[in-house]
């Protein structure tokens, strides 16, 4: 009764943001929920909660597929076009799972991510993006302090072990200390395990995500000390957790992109290729960075040799809690994407990777920051597959889709101007 009363309210109030046009305060619930989550389930140990990030991101995309549908805008309906071929995809993939609970499961990591990348398309020109940015240095603050906070302490602040085991339905066996394996990086210091702050989250990864975020909001709104103490705390933050997906999109929203606005698109091309280069480097000896790359080019490579892929159910990080995973794509999402749906998707990631180039060379620099923050993105969803968390990924989803929607090839995105620091909010 708690869960359904809970669920109501929020689909309640979710579309009655929807209807009052408070596309912002939408975001800024879903972040909040997402943020929340995690503590809120672990200390009252109640399934009420499991949902509350998910109802309003449904609500979202919900209202952006009958938008699109009432829309004269031809550009809408072939996207909405594009997300019901989406759907029949998934709905193959489906029918072909061995386990009906998995295939739940992994239906939603696809879906609800390219619903939201829906969204963000069909909501560019309404969603106040300043004060969204404004929502991710808020929450971007507080995870920061409860970051710090669980590294001087070399503890959780709130034991995870509870959502491990009844929410995220982790082996007890996997357990390290008591706490679930995430908590702990191997190989980044002298044969110890390090300790890895998961904040709020309760899971460093998907932590990492909305610490990227709040380094690109901090690039797009702070000024001064105020940006260089904000960005100095993120970075420390991502460092003690070892969350690289958050790192890779800290480096390239701060140092690719200065060096793409301050000396030139050469330079920021090369820094971000060897930049690229030192992280693989570094990382790949580091916990299970190799099974990431590896997921990518395993699924790719089965993705290619599969015009419509495994289906669900046989890989990826449910199918692992089973039993089940041939590993095929595991760890990498755009992999699990490739293994699972085969050759649509691989098409569709080539048609956004020369879209996304072509922005990239015709947007004005000192826009191009939300830009710069989609291509670290679709770098992280190539390497994790947390990326698919809804707990702190659906901005960088939405950004992407309303990035991808821009009218003219010239025009700039939903960014920040270099100089004067204005909010440029019409696509």
């Amino acid at each position: 009764m708690q869960l359904l009363s809970l669920v109501v309210a929020l689909a309640l109030i979710s579309l009655a943001l929807i209807l009052g046009r408070s596309y912002h305060v939408l975001i800024g619930l879903v972040i909040a929920a997402g943020w929340s989550q995690a503590p809120l389930l672990s200390l009252t140990h109640s399934s009420a909660f499991q949902y509350v990030d998910d109802v309003p991101v449904a609500v979202l995309v919900l209202a952006a597929v009958i938008r699109a549908f009432t829309a004269s805008d031809r550009r809408l309906q072939r996207a909405l076009g594009l997300l019901l071929l989406l759907v029949l995809f998934v709905a193959i993939g489906f029918i072909r799972s061995p386990d009906s609970g998995i295939g739940i499961a992994q239906a939603r990591q696809v879906l609800m991510p390219l619903g939201l990348v829906f969204a963000g398309y069909v909501y560019r020109d309404l969603i106040q993006w300043s004060k969204v940015v404004s929502w991710l240095l808020v929450f971007g603050a507080l995870t920061v302090a409860w970051v710090i906070v669980e590294e001087i302490k070399q503890a959780p602040l709130i034991d995870p072990a509870w959502y491990y085991l009844n929410v995220v339905g982790g082996n007890p066996k996997g357990m390290r200390m008591g706490l679930p394996p995430a908590y702990f990086a191997d190989g980044v210091t002298d044969g110890e395990a390090a300790l890895r702050p998961g904040g709020p989250f309760m899971n460093p990864p998907v932590m990492g995500f909305l610490l990227g975020l709040a380094a690109f909001a901090a690039v797009a709104k702070l000024r001064g000390f105020a940006r260089i103490g904000m960005l100095a705390a993120i970075g420390l933050s991502l460092f003690f957790a070892y969350a690289r997906a958050g790192i890779l999109i800290f480096l390239v929203v701060t140092l690719v992109y200065l060096i793409w606005v301050r000396i030139g698109k050469y330079a920021g091309l090369l820094v971000g290729i060897g930049l690229g280069g030192y992280l693989f480097s570094t990382f790949v000896e580091q916990g299970n960075t190799a099974s990431h790359s590896d997921g990518l080019f395993s699924g790719l490579m089965l993705g290619l040799q599969s015009p419509l892929g495994l289906g669900f159910g046989t890989t990826g990080y449910q199918a692992a809690l089973e039993g089940a995973s041939t590993g095929v794509g595991s760890e990498s999402l755009l992999g699990l994407y490739f293994a699972w749906l085969g050759w649509p998707i691989i098409i569709a990631v080539l048609l956004l990777t020369v879209r996304i180039w072509k922005l990239l060379r015709r947007v004005p620099r000192g826009a191009s920051l939300a830009v710069w923050l989609t291509i670290a993105f679709v770098l992280a969803v190539a390497s994790s597959e947390s990326a698919s968390s809804i707990a702190s990924t659906p901005v960088l989803w939405l950004a992407a889709g309303a990035v991808l929607g821009l009218r003219t090839p010239r025009q700039a995105p939903p960014s920040y101007s270099a100089a004067g620091g204005q909010a440029l909010q019409h696509l």
